[in-house]
């Protein structure tokens, strides 16, 4: 235990000395605060509308006066529109007759009144037409919720790249070398290693749901998605630290695999559902889906736990594949 502690203290110092390895530390962190500055800003974007192609162009063209129009000849379709990624308004005909207002339910505050104000404008103000409301459920703003989920998700990567950084260093030094002729353990070496990746990704994600003010969530889901998803981000650290011989190598093996941790992610936020059965192999995926949810509040602990599954599953399997090229880099 005092070995593995050591190479703890050691690496928290060699990170700290490096300004790659403290800006990859801090990046989350300010990525947040931005993004905290920028979330109130989300309702002053203009209103979009979805309408149903047979209420008629007079309605139509009535809401086109307050915001950019989208006709759709089909419920489903409208419906799907509306539960996409941005804020979008949906008219349809009620069934108890005149309109029905289809929102996400995670809308800006005026969003769930501005159609029934422009439908009374529509009528003259003379007539009182019957609007209801159908609401999907969310209760957070989506550049709320990818947002946070997101940073999250880069704190937890970019820790294990600071693995990666600090590996290149030793093998620069030749300290893994002399590593090899003392009484320590490869075993130890690596989970000594690994306490930083587990470390500072738990301590940055609260700080991350602190600055965004996300106080409602389950602290204890995010901890158990942030320890699962480090796994993954650590062995993403050690491949990057075997596989190049120097820094310069070290920064374009990261860029290639941000590439692989942004295509997951996008994927699981843009890609309709029957698409995203093709990002299964993939543990970022269920590490996005898991956060989102969680950021969401629609998360609970047999989905976290199915989410955790895999991505533990799917780790395995990652370290298995590359283990013996961790083993021959680390000798």
């Amino acid at each position: 235990m005092m070995r593995l502690i050591a190479i703890f203290k050691r690496d928290l110092k060699s990170s700290f000395r490096e300004f790659l390895a403290v800006y990859i530390i801090v990046a989350p962190i300010l990525f947040a605060i931005g993004l905290r500055f920028f979330i109130p800003s989300v309702e002053a974007i203009s209103y979009q509308f979805a309408i149903e192609e047979s209420l008629g162009n007079e309605v139509v063209q009535e809401f086109k006066k307050y915001g950019s129009v989208e006709t759709y000849n089909d419920l489903d379709k409208l419906k799907s529109r509306v539960n996409k990624v941005d804020d979008i308004i949906g008219i349809t005909k009620g069934s108890a007759g005149g309109y029905a207002v289809v929102l996400e339910g995670n809308e800006a505050g005026g969003s769930r009144y501005i159609a029934h104000q422009i439908i009374n404008r529509l009528q003259g103000g003379e007539r009182k037409e019957i609007v209801t409301f159908s609401d999907i459920g969310a209760r957070i703003s989506t550049v709320a919720i990818y947002g946070t989920s997101s940073v999250i998700l880069m704190a937890i990567i970019l820790c294990g790249i600071v693995i990666g950084l600090n590996i290149i260093e030793e093998k620069e030094s030749r300290t893994i070398s002399a590593l090899g002729v003392t009484p320590m353990h490869r075993l130890e070496f690596i989970l000594g290693k690994s306490l930083v990746g587990f470390s500072l990704p738990i301590i940055e994600a609260f700080i991350i749901v602190w600055i965004l003010n996300m106080t409602n969530i389950n602290l204890m889901m995010i901890l158990v998605m942030t320890v699962a998803s480090s796994l993954i981000a650590i062995i993403f650290g050690f491949l990057i630290g075997v596989l190049s011989s120097n820094q310069i190598s070290g920064i374009a093996n990261m860029k290639f695999l941000m590439l692989f941790v942004s295509a997951s992610f996008i994927g699981a936020v843009a890609l309709p559902q029957t698409y995203q059965r093709f990002l299964y192999w993939s543990p970022i995926y269920w590490s996005t889906i898991g956060l989102n949810s969680i950021v969401a509040n629609t998360a609970t602990w047999p989905l976290i736990g199915q989410y955790t599954m895999w991505i533990l599953g799917l780790t395995i399997l990652i370290f298995f594949i590359f283990r013996k090229k961790i083993s021959t880099g680390l000798s």
